[in-house]
């Protein structure tokens, strides 16, 4: 039963026993004074018409019957969609509006409204959902982004027209690598520093080498410097043998001379 008309039959319950209790007040008051029936009557008569008149009901009315449904503002992945399903309507709109020039899709239908998008940007989405005369539902509402689990979200309405606002915020899903790519990763990255390291023992041998023939180099021609000096050396030496002797024997001759001639 609709809300209104409960609250009118219970004020004309309370009405009629009101006019029933004045009417007995205002009998047991004529019967004291019969100059008073009219003007108490006359009263008892207004409050109790006031109080029956539909036009004068002091009822709880709702103003339109018109239910806002605001989401926070979500962050999701591409791609991602959002689906609200609803009590069968033909009166039901969608409208977004984006910062950049970015592709999607509305779609609405009797009994739901979908919006699909795969570029990356924010989305303003406003839905309005109209029915003739209260209806009492539960909306629900799916949101699906990438390759994450869905989510659903259920809200209990009572009215004739529904706007369910929302911002979302599409991203890329962020991507990380597969066990085989890293231990592919590691491998080029073990084959380089192997790579390297043979590259450095090359070098080092390389290096060595030069140093050997270096010093092989000098100690040849150290050798070769130590025996011409030796000669040298051995050679002089002769040379001052032989003068030495022949100084001797220029000695002895001129002395033998000398002691000849005297």
């Amino acid at each position: 039963m609709n809300t209104d008309i409960l609250w009118y039959f219970m004020l004309l319950a309370l009405s009629f026993l009101f006019g029933l209790a004045a009417g007995i007040t205002g009998k047991r008051a004529a019967e004291k004074s019969k100059r008073k029936i009219v003007p108490a009557a006359m009263v008892l008569s207004c409050l109790t018409s006031c109080l029956a008149s539909p036009a004068l009901l002091v009822a709880p009315v709702s103003a339109e019957g018109t239910s806002n449904i605001g989401l926070p503002n979500y962050e999701l992945y591409a791609p991602a969609k959002v689906v609200v399903s609803f009590v069968y309507t033909k009166n039901v709109t969608i409208e977004v509006s984006t910062l950049k020039t970015s592709l999607y899709k509305a779609i609405t239908s009797p009994v739901q409204l979908e919006f699909d998008t795969e570029d990356v940007d924010v989305y303003t989405v406003t839905m309005h959902i109209l029915y003739g005369v209260k209806v009492n539902q539960t909306i629900v509402i799916g949101i699906f982004e990438g390759d994450r689990p869905a989510k659903s979200m259920e809200f209990d309405v009572v009215s004739s027209s529904i706007t369910v606002t929302m911002k979302l915020s599409v991203v890329k899903e962020p991507t990380y690598p597969t066990a085989e790519e890293i231990s592919n990763l590691m491998w080029v990255k073990w084959q380089n520093e192997l790579a390297t390291f043979e590259s450095k023992q090359n070098d080092l041998v390389t290096g060595i080498s030069n140093t050997v023939v270096t010093v092989g180099s000098l100690a040849a021609i150290a050798f070769a410097v130590t025996v011409a000096l030796i000669l040298v050396v051995f050679r002089m030496h002769q040379k001052v043998a032989e003068l030495s002797e022949w100084g001797i024997r220029h000695r002895t001759e001129h002395r033998r001379e000398e002691g000849g001639y005297e």
